[in-house]
């Protein structure tokens, strides 16, 4: 299947994606805040716990916001194919 700029960009200007995806920005600042609240507010000072939660927190926050800011040409390299 083959998407080109205008059609992605007629999908990601639609309501209900710029809905979803502000669900994911949430769900972003969500586990930035869970980071806070184990490390700052709950005094977690096992290195190993607090790395641990660390990149599993970072490694969400990430994911979700590449689902709302990766680009037309992002999704085109992921899906194999050649950028225009």
């Amino acid at each position: 299947m083959t998407i080109d700029a205008e059609a992605f960009e007629a999908w990601r200007d639609h309501p209900v994606t710029q809905w979803v995806f502000a669900a994911c920005r949430q769900a972003a600042q969500d586990n930035k805040d869970l980071w806070v609240s184990k490390s700052w507010d709950a005094g977690l000072t096992d290195e190993t716990g607090l790395a641990e939660a660390l990149i599993e927190l970072r490694t969400r926050a990430d994911a979700y916001l590449a689902l709302a800011d990766t680009t037309f040409e992002g999704w085109q390299e992921s899906n194999g194919e050649e950028p225009e």
